[in-house]
């Protein structure tokens, strides 16, 4: 029997390539194994092997133009390859490495009919775009679960590659994809719904057959009753910080946020802040942090009296990889400090 083959894709960081500043790095075929892709082979057991490994930084084949010029050379190396699965990631909760391995995933399913699967968290932005018809192992936030998400990964790529009936999502362990299927189960309807009750009652583990479906809804803020009078505040989640970062935000995954007096300035000077956020290239707003920051336009608008004035302190956060409940959490307590001063509207800037 001959070993099956796949084709993995990983981003510049997993490659080895490097950061951030590799981020705009093109398309890079490797014949060795890189990053997770090395982990993955030896969980198959000699079955499959990886046949090549494709590579694309993160801001490049987010670029559509870009993406368009690439993805005719990667679709020519994949048909080359001919493999069994196509694999991407994991990319845990990296929006742009999250979209990109979704969105190559989808492509090769769809345009050259060979089965694919990636693997991120549940909140990543890429989920919502492309689960429906993909495939999308559910992992950590971080690549700290990487050893927890590859099993998975392995077992079902492996799956695919054989061509093997693909379970629910609770028992393969992939986000659910909102299509559902009749199937034969060995007891009624009736003792399955009792097992789930009494397994609640006792706070046992369950999981539920038909889970509600709900949207969360975010009421809009009233307008400002007067502009002209109305006193505003400047928040980001660009990481926009004093040098030296001296209370110590982190740079992804943010649980809080830091303020900062701007009282004296007429504009924020790139001597004494800088960006700390580690999910873009922040060279344009280091040089400049009112790009970031937009206070040196607000203070003429403020001299000309297109509103009351601009509130003391500017509120910033890093956006990266921060999940939605820390988000929510984050966004309350900046609220209660502007409602506590009297603002009545904020201007949000992020990358």
């Amino acid at each position: 029997m001959s070993t099956l083959k796949a084709v993995y894709y990983i981003n510049q960081f997993f490659a080895g390539i490097g950061g951030e500043d590799k981020a705009d790095t093109g398309l890079t075929v490797f014949d060795e194994k890189k990053g997770p892709a090395i982990g993955i082979e030896s969980m198959w057991n000699g079955e499959m092997k990886v046949a090549k490994v494709l590579s694309c930084g993160d801001n490049f084949i987010n670029n559509e133009e870009n993406y368009e010029s690439v993805i005719p050379e990667i679709a020519q190396i994949i048909r080359e390859i001919n493999p069994d699965v196509f694999i991407a990631g994991p990319a845990f909760n990296a929006g742009r490495y999250g979209v990109a391995c979704a969105k190559l995933c989808d492509y090769v399913r769809r345009e050259l009919n060979i089965p694919s699967v990636t693997a991120m968290y549940f909140e990543n932005p890429a989920v919502r775009m492309y689960v429906r018809d993909n495939y999308i192992v559910e992992t950590g936030e971080t690549s700290g679960s990487m050893r927890q998400a590859l099993p998975t990964l392995a077992k079902l790529s492996l799956k695919l590659a054989k061509e093997e009936k693909i379970g629910p999502a609770r028992l393969e362990g992939y986000l659910p994809t909102g299509h559902r299927y009749n199937e034969y189960h060995e007891k009624t309807g009736a003792q399955r719904t009792v097992e789930i009750l009494l397994k609640k009652l006792n706070n046992e583990k369950y999981v539920t057959e038909v889970p509600l479906r709900g949207l969360e809804m975010v009421e809009s803020a009233d307008p400002v009753a007067s502009i002209k009078a109305a006193k505003g505040a400047l928040i980001t989640t660009g990481g926009l910080v004093p040098k030296g970062n001296p209370d110590g935000l982190k740079q992804a995954f943010s649980v809080t946020y830091g303020k900062y007096d701007i009282s004296q300035l007429d504009s924020i000077p790139a001597s004494d802040y800088e960006s700390i956020h580690g999910g873009y290239d922040t060279t344009h707003v280091n040089e400049d942090p009112n790009r970031l920051v937009p206070l040196d336009e607000l203070r003429k608008l403020e001299q000309e009296g297109a509103f009351g004035g601009i509130y003391h302190e500017f509120f910033t956060t890093c956006g990266i990889g921060t999940n939605v409940e820390s988000g929510k959490d984050i966004g309350r307590r900046i609220v209660a400090d502007l409602r506590q001063a009297g603002v009545e509207f904020g201007i949000l800037t992020s990358t």
